[in-house]
């Protein structure tokens, strides 16, 4: 009987682990699916394509992260909870910030193209920081995740009274691509590690 315990506890832990990985390397592909079309944005805003290719690749990089998502929870088990209502609740609340930002505040305020550019990383932050409160339990990286974005966001706001031509636009974004892929290197390394705790400990 114990080694049929000892079995089904490595199981499970076994289960936990493959659901920490996947979810580590979850992190580590978005970060480079929107680092990447920034990247390649930025490039051919040099080149001279103009403002409108931003919002393409950009439009470009959220359809794949939503079909890698999708792909990604097959390999979640039936019984998981990142399938229940309230991880679509906290789904639905990531993209509220966006559309204050991109379609409320614009309508309100005159805004520029420097506010167009970096308004996306402190959505982000507020946008998984909800997420993170209203599906994760206690201790989700979500949550940290989207409370660091938000906090490093306030470097924006000397940036923000720049003059916005394309040197300033180009480097704002590209300061904001950079504290992202950081954050979410660190964020896939914090789980990664969480899972080997589970296995050896």
């Amino acid at each position: 009987m114990d080694d049929i315990a000892k079995l089904g506890d490595l199981a499970l832990k076994l289960e936990r682990y493959r659901c920490l990985i996947t979810l580590a390397l979850s992190w580590v592909i978005f970060g480079m699916i929107f680092g990447s079309m920034l990247t390649l944005a930025n490039s051919l805003m040099l080149l001279g394509f103009g403002f409108r290719i931003f919002w393409i690749l950009f439009v470009v990089a959220g359809v794949l992260s939503g079909y890698t998502y999708g792909r990604f929870l097959r390999y979640a088990p039936p019984e998981s909870d990142i399938r229940s209502r309230r991880w679509i609740v906290g789904l639905i609340l990531t993209f509220i910030p966006f559309v204050i930002t991109y379609s409320v505040i614009p309508r309100i305020f005159h805004v520029n193209t420097l506010y167009f550019s970096t308004v996306w990383y402190p959505s982000l932050g507020i946008g998984l920081l909800l997420c993170g409160l209203a599906a994760e339990r206690m201790g989700g990286a979500m949550k940290h995740t989207g409370a660091t974005i938000s906090v490093t966001s306030l470097i924006l706001i000397p940036i923000s009274r720049m003059t916005p031509n394309l040197d300033t636009v180009i480097g704002a974004e590209l300061l904001c691509l950079s504290m992202m892929m950081l954050i979410y290197f660190v964020t896939a390394v914090y789980i990664f590690f969480r899972a080997q705790r589970v296995v050896y400990s």
